[in-house]
């Protein structure tokens, strides 16, 4: 099998948990709800899963230079090239845990950290495998031995070394880089430096990568090109051309409006045009069709300037059963909004009603978060509203494996641990749907930034202030007496949203295993709260048995000090106040005690949590009448998530005929995959060879 056996259980998971490597597990995302959707919305669906698998290796690409070509090497090996000799040194079965860690994070990067990480195995190893990968049939892009290992060499540096290439994404570059020459993802390429952009405006600023030509700096557009030939294709086109096959396919199912919708996106994956996003986000926000997506160049965590934005995919249908808590905060949006904390200026005074909705995800790159709020762009949110989701698969799977034993783990006392028993699940859900429904939904800019985004003044900063103000805003509303109507316990339930941030804030620190900093934005965000309501002291660490635990004495005060940071983080937002956020994330929001990190990390691997939780998408597998189209989808939730991800790679390359055929083969036989990939051929990125070379020989700050 392609990931560990199944464990004997020492956490709660249930039927959640499928396997653990080391701090990493695999937990299992169910979607029965499939089962339910008419013939023509599991039409859609089908396309549009393929149409998400179909841009995945931009998202690869877009995370390192030379991870497309390195993820065919270990694909090919796993595929082809094991050793069925390997016991004594184990080789399968830790390229079996890299392969593993490789797909969860997109790439050899800790996507939460940015930190690099490196194959349990040697070099010398994936070498013998590579070749008899290659003499197995292995659909390499070399023809002999002395091609395979001058290619392996080639790709050693991205594999194996720590010191090449070691942050993603760095807020916090060493002397002598900057932001851009620091950070190893490819949204600007090699020599690109913060002081050649200045001045330098962007025409795609969501979709393009900016590299030097002749000394010159250019933006290479992502984009298809379109079928009349006047505009030409950019960068990815390849890629792009194999998404909009699947949109298309998806579009001769889909209901009208959701149609035209889907023919705007299809457009702008044709020219890159920043008019075209604006007109399928606004086409978007104005259907809710049972089976939905989020397609495209969406959020910009990677982007160390907080531009460019990363391939994502999204693909799920409407959960009614968990729509209360939505239902609500869209029903009473500008109730919630008059009763924010910040200046008048900034409160909006007719807001558009949110398309608010629990979702089940089918399946997504990269890793699905819990919850979402689309579209990020400032102008289309104002004048149009946004979509907010809450993901229920994926928070029932998180909070089985994870969330809840945490919180027993750093409760203090049995009171807290009962309540947090029966409540924490619930809070957890409260606090997304007011994060994404409310939080990044909510407020309105200065008239002096004249129609720019804030993220345009804010750079760097600008997620981070976005992640903790979204939180915030739970963290104000928790305690509203409208929430009476979804609940008899709202007010216990608002207090362990409460504490549980809190807990989050003291196990946050055990993903960065090595030095005193956070890098990723949401972390950072979480971080500067945690330390502004300390510094106020309406949170009090208390440390009891060599175990440290936050406490709220007050959770009035505790809420007065939310509410001022809040309006703080808004003033900030709507003026456009870089200095100010800069000089709040540098204070508050980056350096931690490594002492107190370690103790986290004692306690949290004392109970057998594990650090790092990969999601497994629910398989979804066609069935097809005599003519090969689509009449039914099944649901598998068996498949393993290596194999999983092997699927993908496979399906993301086909047509949409030949994936439907080839997917039933592939969910029949085992032995089917084998062939899939030979049936291939070479076949690498359309994005050119490229790389911002060694970085200096230290450790990632």
């Amino acid at each position: 099998p392609a990931q560990a056996a199944q464990p004997s259980l020492t956490v709660p998971g249930g039927k959640f948990l499928r396997a653990r490597s080391g701090n990493t597990a695999v937990a299992q995302m169910f979607a029965p709800g499939v089962a339910e959707l008419s013939a023509a919305e599991k039409r859609v669906a089908w396309s549009l899963t393929l149409a998400a698998h179909a841009g995945e290796d931009i998202a690869y690409d877009q995370l390192g230079w030379k991870l497309v070509p390195a993820k065919r090497l270990l694909e090919g090996a796993w595929v082809f090239g094991r050793d069925a000799q390997s016991g004594a040194s184990g080789f399968d079965a830790k390229l079996a845990d890299y392969l593993l860690r490789f797909y969860g994070h997109g790439g050899n990067h800790d996507s939460t950290t940015g930190q690099k990480f490196v194959p349990g195995f040697t070099a010398e190893q994936l070498n013998a495998a590579a070749l008899r990968a290659l003499k197995a049939g292995a659909p390499y892009p070399v023809k002999d031995e002395a091609a395979l290992q001058a290619w392996l060499q080639e790709l050693r540096p991205t594999l194996f070394d720590a010191a090449f290439e070691p942050q993603l994404t760095s807020k916090a570059p060493p002397p002598g880089q900057d932001l851009l020459t620091a950070s190893s993802n490819t949204a600007y390429g090699p020599g690109v430096t913060e002081k050649d952009l200045a001045g330098f405006q962007e025409k795609y600023p969501l979709n393009s990568r900016v590299v030097k030509q002749d000394g010159k700096l250019v933006e290479q557009v992502f984009r298809a090109g379109t079928p009349d030939g006047k505009v030409k294709p950019g960068l990815y086109a390849q890629e792009l051309s194999r998404v909009i096959a699947h949109l298309q396919e998806a579009m001769k199912s889909a209901e009208p409006a959701h149609r035209a919708a889907l023919g705007k996106l299809v457009r702008y994956f044709q020219t890159g045009s920043p008019k075209d996003w604006d007109a399928y986000n606004i086409a978007w926000l104005k259907v809710d069709p049972k089976v939905d997506a989020n397609l495209g160049f969406i959020e910009t965590y990677v982007d160390p300037r907080g531009h460019k934005g990363q391939w994502e995919a999204l693909i799920n249908y409407r959960d009614a059963k968990e729509n209360q808590i939505m239902e609500l905060m869209g029903r009473k949006a500008q109730y919630f909004e008059d009763r924010l904390p910040w200046p008048a200026q900034y409160r909006r005074k007719k807001v558009a009603l949110p398309v608010a909705k629990a979702i089940n995800l089918i399946t997504s790159y990269p890793q699905p978060p819990a919850g979402i709020n689309l579209p990020n762009e400032q102008h289309i949110r104002e004048k149009y509203g946004s979509k907010s989701v809450m993901v229920t698969n994926v928070m029932e799977a998180a909070s089985a494996v994870t969330r809840l034993p945490l919180a027993l783990e750093f409760s203090r006392t049995a009171e807290d641990r009962e309540q947090a028993q029966r409540h924490s699940v619930t809070a957890r859900k409260w606090l997304v749907a007011f994060h994404e429904v409310l939080g990044h939904a909510s407020g309105q800019v200065d008239a002096k930034l004249k129609g720019q985004s804030p993220s345009v003044f804010l750079k760097e900063y600008d997620n981070t202030l976005e992640e903790a103000r979204a939180d915030l805003v739970a963290l104000w509303h928790a305690f509203d007496p409208a929430l009476a109507e979804l609940s008899p316990d709202h007010d216990a339930i608002a207090k362990q949203m409460y504490r549980d941030f809190l807990v989050e804030g003291l196990t946050n620190l055990r993903r960065v295993e090595t030095g005193n900093a956070f890098e990723e934005d949401h972390q950072r965000g979480h971080h500067m709260t945690v330390t502004f309501l300390e510094e106020k002291g309406v949170v009090k660490p208390v440390v009891e048995n060599g175990r440290t635990y936050l406490t709220v004495p007050d959770y009035a005060k505790m809420r007065e000090a939310v509410g001022e940071l809040l309006s703080r983080l808004m003033i900030i937002k709507a003026t456009g106040d870089y200095e100010g956020i800069r000089a709040l994330v540098q204070e508050k929001g980056i350096h931690f005690d490594p002492k107190l990190r370690d103790e986290v990390a004692r306690r949290v691997k004392a109970v057998d949590v594990p650090t790092v939780l990969l999601l497994n998408s629910p398989r979804v597998v066609p069935v097809l009448d005599a003519k090969g189209e689509v009449v039914d989808l099944k649901e598998d939730t068996t498949q393993a998530f290596v194999d999983q991800h092997l699927e993908r790679s496979v399906l993301g390359r086909l047509p949409p005929a030949e994936a439907r055929r080839v997917a039933v083969k592939l969910a029949g036989s085992p032995d089917a995959l084998r062939e899939a990939y030979r049936s291939l051929g070479a076949e690498t990125t359309s994005a050119p060879p490229a790389t911002k070379g060694a970085a200096p020989k230290k450790s990632t700050p």
